[in-house]
């Protein structure tokens, strides 16, 4: 699922196609994207884009007049820019979604996949769609101190990655993320919040907020002003990476997988050489 570093430059590099332009159509080509009942498509004919921006997981495309598009691209959403004369073509089958503009070009969501699971709210203002309202701080924005961040971390005992993934406490971070943030503050994915010491929640702090800010410098320079498609594992230290050497300390990197997440450690730099049992064949280590 994309996250937060993803989408910032998703919505930077969109701005050169979409920003001050007019809204020709809105075509919702797969029913079960839409969430809303009101308002309609066809209300947006006519309506000036402002800047694209990005709330947590959330890509939102405001009007002139604060109306909304806002788009969760959940796993295997992607958006194209489709220029003029190809947009006249018929849409392939994957195509959840169109928004024509004033020079014939069509921004486009695509669905990889069988399982269509992306979303879509039109709403007159973006503080009217219910799942923006429930989104934690931003600690790429800026919007988490040292204390803030201790306060959500300590306000129930869990596993860290399960805190640093659970967007009411803290949004934007997903898997791959979480595991790289992980691996630089060293520390265990299974490690209990309430087992942190105050020095490795410094650490963790410092980690979040240093991952976020270079996975973001790095997807800047590789997408090169275009729309990225993939999560580029090629910019992880340890996500995707099992199997390899780990970098700092020459471990073998492992994954433990459970429900539908995979998670990427270190055993040396994370665990103390311990390798975490896999749930799919016993109970995890703690």
């Amino acid at each position: 699922m994309p996250e937060s570093p993803f989408l910032e430059i998703l919505a930077e590099n969109l701005a050169a196609s979409v920003s001050g332009r007019r809204i020709e159509s809105i075509d919702i080509r797969q029913p079960a994207l839409l969430m809303t009942a009101s308002p309609r498509p066809d209300s947006f004919v006519g309506e000036f884009l402002s800047l694209p921006v990005r709330r947590g997981k959330y890509l939102i495309l405001e009007t002139e007049s604060r109306r909304a598009v806002v788009l969760h691209l959940m796993r295997l959403g992607r958006l194209q820019i489709v220029p003029a004369p190809a947009s006249a073509r018929k849409p392939a089958k994957n195509v959840s979604a169109r928004i024509r503009f004033d020079d014939d070009s069509e921004l486009r969501l695509v669905e990889h996949g069988t399982e269509k699971r992306a979303r879509l709210w039109l709403a007159e203002d973006p503080d009217d769609v219910a799942e923006l309202r429930t989104i934690g701080p931003d600690p790429a924005r800026g919007e988490m101190d040292d204390a803030a961040f201790r306060a959500a971390l300590r306000a129930e005992s869990r596993q860290i990655k399960s805190f640093l993934t659970d967007q009411r406490a803290i949004s934007g971070i997903g898997n791959g993320i979480s595991d790289e943030i992980l691996y630089e503050a060293r520390l265990s994915p299974l490690q209990l919040t309430r087992n942190i010491s105050d020095e490795e929640a410094a650490r963790l702090f410092r980690a979040t907020r240093n991952v976020l800010e270079r996975q973001t410098s790095a997807l800047r320079a590789s997408a090169a002003g275009a729309l990225p498609q993939r999560e580029p594992s090629e910019h992880y230290s340890v996500h995707d990476h099992a199997g390899e050497k780990c970098g700092r300390c020459g471990h073998t990197i492992a994954r433990i997988s459970y429900a539908d997440r995979e998670t990427y450690y270190c055993p040396g730099c994370q665990t103390g050489g311990m390798v975490l049992k896999d749930r799919r064949l016993s109970k995890l280590l703690k």
